[in-house]
């Protein structure tokens, strides 16, 4: 992957963090976009990074997007910045977090569009499709995405009433990859909190109230060997916020 970003300080950070990450490699950081494309940087990566500014702007962007069109291509943009979400999607961009955002939001952004997803945030995506329903009455809003197994099973836990911590032990995860899971979780199912995750999930529940084929493997706030097993492996995540 490749950096672009002004502020050389925070260049020098997520450095050190991607050096230390198992499935992201830094292939070049430089301040803008015009470097990148002069040094060939885009040639040699899956994903570049770009922080959205006064020196970065949305025509630089565009420039990328245009000379780039196979590049996965995740936007750093402050709040304001947000408003053009909808031409960058059309110009293919594929993942979008906010400069308030911590390094691990970054991070996983990163990771889902080198895997081919997309990363976006949720109340800007939920405002464009409010337009376009006022627009369209009979458009309908896009169901949310299907969970893995594995974080069906967190969010099976957090139905249970399970801490993040006792998640972390029943799954055999660390404390800060359950927190990745659960901001996937929000992420798919268009919500902002766990307890809503919850209770949107529960009217599509079994009567027994698990929503994975886990009731058998759960007891007494534990999930037994027999569910852990069914789980994929854990993943293993950095912790550092911006």
């Amino acid at each position: 992957m490749v950096m672009v970003d002004a502020r050389q300080g925070f260049l020098d950070a997520v450095a050190l963090v991607l050096s230390e990450h198992r499935t992201l490699r830094l292939v070049g950081s430089v301040g803008t976009v015009g470097q990148a494309l002069a040094h060939g940087l885009p040639e040699h990566c899956d994903v570049v990074a770009v922080g959205l500014d006064e020196t970065n702007d949305i025509a630089a962007l565009a420039q990328l997007c245009r000379e780039c069109p196979t590049l996965g291509i995740v936007v750093m943009s402050s709040a304001d910045g947000e408003v053009h979400l909808p031409v960058a999607l059309g110009w293919g961009v594929r993942g979008w977090v906010s400069r308030q955002d911590g390094v691990n939001d970054l991070l996983d952004a990163l990771v889902d569009v080198a895997a081919g997803e997309a990363h976006l945030p949720a109340e800007p995506l939920h405002a464009m499709f409010a337009a376009t329903l006022n627009d369209r009455p009979d458009a309908v809003l896009p169901g949310a995405r299907p969970l893995t197994d594995r974080e069906a099973a967190v969010l099976d836990c957090l139905a249970a009433g399970m801490s993040r911590h006792d998640i972390g032990v029943a799954l055999e995860l660390s404390d800060n990859t359950v927190r990745t899971y659960v901001r996937r979780i929000l992420r798919k199912l268009h919500v902002h909190s766990a307890s809503a995750a919850v209770a949107m999930t529960r009217s599509e529940m079994t009567p027994t109230g698990m929503t994975n084929g886990m009731t058998n493997g759960m007891t007494n706030g534990h999930v037994t060997d027999g569910a852990t097993r069914s789980s994929e492996m854990a993943m293993s995540e950095v912790q550092v916020h911006g």
